[in-house]
């Protein structure tokens, strides 16, 4: 059975909105994340973070100075991308296809079913409200947590409103560059 890997940027207070503020981005964490994407075959996205992602990374395969970056450009410009969302958005990233769901019922039942598809794992890299979602009804096996080391205070935290509680695994750990620390987290019940 493939496993959903929650896969994010944030800060030591917990915030993991306005990454552009706060983030430390290195090529520790591209490198990093070049070879998690060797373990998956599906991203998924929500509508507000599609965007944002796909404008820089349809280019930098291109555009970028770094040979990292545009490795990693290429990985995730080939991979599957699921696009969660309401309403239908329009997709111009290659390999992305929209994924709608009525309410929150339908959206774990629809993200169950492509869990127990054949394939690798599936990361699920933004936004805010998806997360929640997976973290609040337990629909996740994995965190990938990228620990920058900066209090800054404002923000939406992730946990905040959690109401779920799940038992965690430390799989592994590592520091980065720049303070960074990755924490690799498995559910365990």
């Amino acid at each position: 059975m493939r496993k959903i890997i929650l896969y994010l940027q944030i800060s030591l207070d917990g915030v993991v909105s306005d990454s552009d503020k706060w983030m430390s981005f290195s090529d520790d964490i591209l490198t990093d994340a070049i070879d998690y994407y060797k373990t998956l075959d599906t991203v998924i996205f929500g509508s507000n973070t599609y965007p944002f992602l796909s404008d820089y990374w349809q280019t930098a395969e291109q555009s970028s100075n770094s040979p990292l970056e545009k490795e990693f450009a290429k990985r995730i410009n080939d991979i599957n991308k699921i696009v969660l969302s309401r309403s239908p958005k329009e997709l111009t990233w290659k390999n992305s296809q929209h994924l709608g769901f009525t309410d929150t019922q339908d959206l774990i039942k629809t993200l169950q079913n492509l869990k127990n598809q054949p394939g690798k794992n599936i990361s699920v890299e933004g936004g805010i409200t998806i997360w929640k979602l997976l973290l609040q009804n337990n629909l996740f096996d994995e965190l990938l947590l990228y620990v920058h080391p900066t209090i800054f205070g404002k923000g939406i935290k992730l946990f905040d409103e959690i109401n779920s509680q799940a038992i965690l695994k430390l799989k592994y750990s590592k520091t980065l560059d720049k303070g960074v620390v990755l924490l690799h987290y498995e559910k365990t019940n």
